[in-house]
């Protein structure tokens, strides 16, 4: 079984949702009894916390922006440096974040853990993520983490494009060539939820699978 589950694609492309149905369904396999479910957005919002001065981030649209980039890379090193002990205390840890250049963003993970893991790449078009992301704000259940908003103009400077995308697009059969290790993309660009969790069953096998 898989240690480590990636769950990637930018704000609003429906990470939560299909995290809550993926594990739902392993539960009920009875083989998976514990998950962990890392968002890096704890992680940033420790290192920015200490960012008393503002020389790492800014206040915007009732959330945040990132002024300084080394910091997405530092979260993930961090998230790196804390998995093993996470994973002590269940089965799978899911692990979520959203960046433009996720071949790089794999650099800050160690070869052990990768070798441990699926990457899951959520494919969402952009508009429709830069109008979920509106939605989410506006309907924000008090202390939720998934609730933050991500700056609009944010989300059309760093996550308009990333690199996994660009590639799927053009020729998705490159995409074996770059990943460091097992990998499905799920499509969630139709308005349709039983499109979406029809290709969950292959998900959850290849979790299973060593």
């Amino acid at each position: 079984m898989k240690d480590f589950v990636f769950l990637l694609g930018r704000p609003g492309c429906g990470k939560s949702f299909i995290y809550e149905t993926i594990v739902s369904s392993l539960k009920e396999t009875g083989i998976v009894k514990n998950v962990k479910r890392v968002d890096d957005f704890p992680f940033l919002k420790e290192i920015l916390d200490r960012d008393t001065e503002f020389k790492r981030h800014v206040r915007k649209e009732g959330g945040f922006e990132v002024t300084d980039w080394s910091i997405v890379d530092e979260v993930l090193q961090l998230i790196n440096e804390r998995l093993p002990q996470i994973k002590k205390d269940c089965d799978v840890v899911f692990i979520e974040f959203a960046r433009d250049k996720y071949f790089k963003a794999f650099k800050n993970f160690s070869s052990d853990i990768l070798s441990r893991s699926l990457l899951l790449y959520i494919f969402s078009p952009f508009e429709v993520c830069l109008e979920r992301n509106r939605r989410r704000f506006e309907k924000a259940r008090k202390n939720n983490p998934d609730d933050h908003i991500v700056p609009t103009d944010l989300m059309y400077s760093y996550y308009k494009n990333d690199d996994i995308e660009e590639v799927y697009l053009k020729d998705p059969q490159k995409l074996a060539q770059l990943m460091p290790c097992d990998w499905i993309v799920i499509d969630n660009s139709k308005d349709s939820v039983s499109h979406l969790i029809s290709q969950f069953d292959r998900v959850i096998e290849k979790i299973l699978s060593e």
